[in-house]
């Protein structure tokens, strides 16, 4: 049986998404994909053969000038794109790398939650949004430009990430004004608030992280740490080793690092429909470890596989993973 022929869905100006999967083409010697503007899926002009597997990038890859406000908006304009999109894959006989409803689920912070917490995985509790200094405060719907107000920072700042922009309390400073996060209260008050309770993230290299996994086809393929906190850095760039991988390793043992990896690949198992998808997990310093937040986009790692820093395995950045695992388990 042959490779089904890729094809991908962005947005006219996503160029890194663009240069991106072709480079994973080219890394797994598999034929360049076919791209597909958004545009011309909303106005009913794409084409899809018989074949096709469809991947699907994000509908405003980088909203610069609106850095807050409008989930809500956006997730009604990407609903209603993806609706176009799987009519049009589905009366060519073509297929979906993504199911529309786990992604359209997957974005909604408040229902995934839901979701998740009653299949019996492990979620931080909600927590009231009035409490702003004691809870981790995010938009209801993930959008492209998302923010965060996170654990006891009060000044704001704007964070780039891989969506956009989020909005961060700046480092080192003390908590007892609240002006500012009034403000963007303000801004986001018609798109909802998804707020859960505060976590003492682990400490890892004098930075306090999270981690995030690469999950394709049920198994993780790619790891990083995300600094929660102190420097400002772009989360698309995961460079050198990971540093972070050995010292949380070093620190909690191997079976806690493997118990993480568990978690991301059960989180996963409840997006069946969704071939390449991003868990990030929230964890203390002592033994507790969260579900919190899954990415039906994927996650943007580097060519390191997960594991320790050293561990052996395929090659390549997560897209190269997603596209080998066509020839092998389509």
């Amino acid at each position: 049986m042959s490779t089904p022929s890729p094809v991908v869905v962005t947005a006219e100006n996503d160029e890194p998404a663009r240069a991106e999967w072709s480079r994973a083409a080219r890394e797994t010697g598999l034929a360049q994909p076919r791209f597909v503007p958004w545009s011309a899926v909303v106005a009913s002009e794409a084409e899809f053969a018989p074949g096709e597997v469809v991947f699907v990038e994000r509908l405003h890859p980088d909203t610069a000038g609106n850095p807050v406000g409008g989930q809500r908006a956006r997730y009604a304009e990407l609903q209603a794109a993806l609706e176009h999109l799987d009519t049009a894959v589905t009366k060519a006989g073509a297929t979906l790398a993504a199911s529309v409803e786990q992604t359209l689920l997957a974005l909604d912070r408040t229902k995934c939650d839901e979701f998740l917490r009653s299949s019996g995985l492990p979620l931080l509790e909600l927590s009231d949004v009035s409490a702003v200094r004691s809870n981790i405060l995010r938009p209801r719907f993930a959008g492209s430009d998302e923010w965060m107000i996170d654990g006891w920072r009060t000044q704001l700042f704007r964070h780039r990430t891989r969506t956009g922009f989020e909005v961060w309390r700046a480092p080192g400073q003390s908590s007892g004004d609240n002006r500012e996060l009034a403000q963007v209260a303000e801004l986001l008050a018609d798109d909802g608030f998804h707020a859960v309770a505060a976590l003492h993230r682990v400490h890892l290299l004098n930075d306090f992280y999270d981690f995030r996994f690469a999950v394709v086809d049920g198994k993780v393929t790619h790891a990083a740490g995300v600094k929660r906190e102190g420097e400002i850095l772009a989360r698309e760039w995961y460079g050198g080793k990971r540093r972070e991988i050995d010292a949380f390793v070093k620190r909690f043992t191997t079976e806690r690092w493997e118990r993480l990896i568990a978690l991301a690949e059960r989180t996963a198992t409840f997006f069946p429909g969704i071939r390449s998808l991003g868990v990030d997990l929230i964890m203390d310093n002592e033994k507790s470890e969260f579900v919190f937040d899954v990415d039906p986009f994927g996650a943007s790692l580097p060519g390191l596989v997960a594991g320790l820093a050293d561990a052996g395995g395929e090659p390549g950045p997560v897209r190269a993973a997603v596209l080998r695992s066509l020839s092998v388990h389509w």
